[in-house]
């Protein structure tokens, strides 16, 4: 299973090659709303993969859930397939999410087939980040968005094929750490109403207005900011230097637009 597994991912590496050329169409923005449409899909999703799994599903019960999750979230998720550049991804992404509806009434080597399948749809994506490099944050957004809507899926394919889970499972957990890591959000804050001359005179901690921030991530192709959220209030600044502000809210916000968000719900789902 191990061996067949990295066979997929290594054949999707080297179809990126092809399908990610230098100066590829960057991905496109998407409404915000629907990501968190995926992150409440994925959370449920997962677990009841992860129910079928600790015995507090059947796999039939699972499957059935992940069904009504997955056409609640249909439209969420095709529209973020079609942010990719890749149509090969988009293609695999939209297929599944389709095939999906009538997997319970396939037989058993059919569903072998199919699952091969929607594993190489996730190989395939998971091979993409490297491929669309670091400073393409708007396309590895995107891709590690899509993981939490594909990835449960196949899981579910996998399970009802008789096939292990174990290694698809292991993947999806590093992709997800990869994401929340590279999506982290970033904040600052910024003083309001005195100059750098204040600070001569003023050495001690002072609460002050001020404008706080966060974002997710920055996609050099496009100069977009990803994850955007603000808010104005009172500040402890020493020397110039925020040194306490609650950014808890401002986090939680930049993180529900994002993939960081998807990731946080799936690894919560998923790490043991």
């Amino acid at each position: 299973m191990r061996k067949r597994l990295a066979a997929g991912v290594s054949a999707a590496v080297l179809a990126t090659a092809a399908l990610v050329p230098t100066g590829a169409k960057p991905a496109r923005a998407i409404d915000p709303g629907t990501v968190i449409t995926i992150i409440q899909f994925a959370s449920a999703a997962y677990s009841y993969f992860q129910g079928s799994q600790r015995g507090g599903l059947t796999l039939e019960q699972a499957t059935s859930q992940m069904l009504s999750a997955v056409n609640a979230s249909r439209d969420a998720i095709n529209a973020h397939a079609d942010a990719l550049a890749v149509a090969e991804a988009t293609g695999c992404v939209r297929h599944h999410v389709l095939e999906f509806a009538d997997l319970e009434e396939f037989p058993l080597a059919l569903k072998q087939m199919w699952a091969q399948d929607v594993t190489a749809c996730v190989t395939l994506i998971d091979a993409l980040w490297g491929a669309v490099g670091e400073t393409n944050a708007l396309a590895r957004n995107e891709l590690g968005i899509l993981l939490g809507a594909i990835g449960p899926i196949a899981l579910i394919a996998r399970a009802q094929a008789r096939f292990s889970t174990t290694d698809l499972t292991a993947l999806l957990v590093a992709a997800f750490k990869r994401a929340r890591t590279h999506f982290t959000p970033y904040c600052y804050g910024v003083f309001y109403g005195v100059n750098e001359e204040f600070w001569m005179y003023h050495p001690e901690p002072v609460w002050l207005d001020g404008g706080y921030f966060c974002q997710g991530g920055y996609d050099v192709p496009t100069r977009t900011t990803l994850g955007s959220a603000s808010a104005s209030g009172i500040g402890l600044f020493q020397g110039g230097m925020l040194v306490q502000y609650d950014f808890s809210p401002l986090i939680a916000a930049s993180s529900r637009q994002t993939a960081h968000g998807v990731a946080v719900a799936a690894l919560a789902q998923l790490e043991p």
